[in-house]
């Protein structure tokens, strides 16, 4: 399965059309920060319970700059709208809830709220996420400020593995090959998106954005925890069934080649395949449910994989066939270890001479 995408045949979204983005700005201009030095692009939907720990987490920064809050609501079934607007009418000096009458997607959300913003700098913060460190945007403005070859600044997220090894920046192949650094940490220079390209709208936009952003220059790495990622049932991808998330991944690694070209291809099947693994990896819950719906999956991967790299296709498949029985190996050895833990730990008699 590939996915349709052809650049530059996308051709790019500019400022006039971001500005034409159907938005309602709830805000009180003659409270708002002047010039701020930092806009933070807050977007949710279906986040009432998590919003207000969000701006909390805002309002707690330490930074001399000012700051301004975008939040981007983007049509919620819940109360998160009504949570927002009671936000910005308790802070009115900081808040701004950009929402419409409809859903107009991920992509849209978020440029709606580039356009609008007035800072030089770009913090992104979902709904649902925190940041656990007071001084986040001081520290990696100072960062920005010191290097002027970084695009964005990044640091690490709790909650979430750590996919590379940490060192002062990433280029474009290291976030290519892996997802290393969340969204809940990024800060970005607002003069590289007054234009877009016109990306699928995709839950994985994020890394579409990593991926335009690192053709522009590299992103700075602070090896320090400064946000919380949350899972929960009500996430756009956790919320997704397994073949949902693959075609998800897909049109996204098929989205970032076509932009590249195709120069990347080899990167973005190791990344492809560091995506399955991980899917395909047995759970503790119900691994044999899982296994034979991963067998019910490979007649849509394989065929895709078998097209890029047949050889690594064919290691894939054999893991897969493997699994049950490195399982049950693992299964057993783990019990026989426990069996012999328990035995040192109690006074067996000994029974040598009877």
């Amino acid at each position: 399965m590939t996915f349709d995408w052809q650049w530059p045949a996308a051709g790019w979204i500019d400022r006039a059309e971001m500005l034409a983005i159907p938005a309602i700005d709830v805000a009180d201009q003659a409270l708002l920060a002047p010039q701020p030095q930092v806009s933070v692009l807050m977007l949710t939907r279906n986040h009432a319970a998590y919003l207000e720990q969000a701006v909390s987490s805002v309002l707690d920064q330490r930074i001399e700059g000012l700051v301004e809050l975008l939040i981007g609501e983007y049509y919620s079934s819940d109360e998160t709208l009504g949570v927002a607007l009671a936000l910005q009418q308790r802070h009115p000096e900081l808040i701004r809830v950009i929402h419409a009458h409809r859903n107009v997607g991920i992509r849209s959300n978020f440029l709606r709220l580039v356009c609008r913003a007035r800072a030089p700098l770009l913090a992104l913060l979902e709904g649902d996420d925190y940041w656990t460190d007071p001084d986040k945007l001081s520290l990696q403005c100072a960062l920005l400020a010191d290097h002027p070859e970084h695009v964005a600044a990044a640091a690490k997220t709790d909650n979430r593995t750590q996919w590379l090894p940490s060192k002062p920046a990433y280029g474009l192949v290291d976030l290519l090959r892996r997802y290393a650094v969340h969204t809940s940490t990024l800060v970005i220079r607002a003069e590289h998106l007054q234009m877009y390209p016109r990306f699928p709208d995709n839950v994985c936009w994020d890394s579409m954005l990593l991926a335009y952003l690192m053709a522009r220059g590299t992103c700075g790495y602070l090896d320090r925890s400064m946000s919380y990622y949350r899972r929960h049932r009500g996430g756009l991808w956790h919320n997704a069934n397994r073949f949902r998330r693959l075609q998800m991944s897909w049109e996204c690694v098929d989205a970032i080649d076509a932009f590249f070209f195709g120069r990347f291809s080899q990167v973005l099947l190791d990344r492809e395949l560091w995506f399955l693994g991980m899917d395909f990896a047995l759970p503790r819950t119900d691994p044999w449910g899982h296994w034979r719906q991963s067998i019910r999956l490979l007649p849509q991967i394989l065929p895709r994989l078998w097209r890029r790299s047949p050889v690594r296709a064919s290691s894939f498949l054999i893991t897969i066939l493997a699994q049950p029985v490195l399982f049950l190996c693992l299964s057993v050895r783990h019990k026989l270890a426990l069996r012999h833990r328990f035995k040192t730990l109690l006074p067996w008699p000994d029974t040598s001479d009877s």
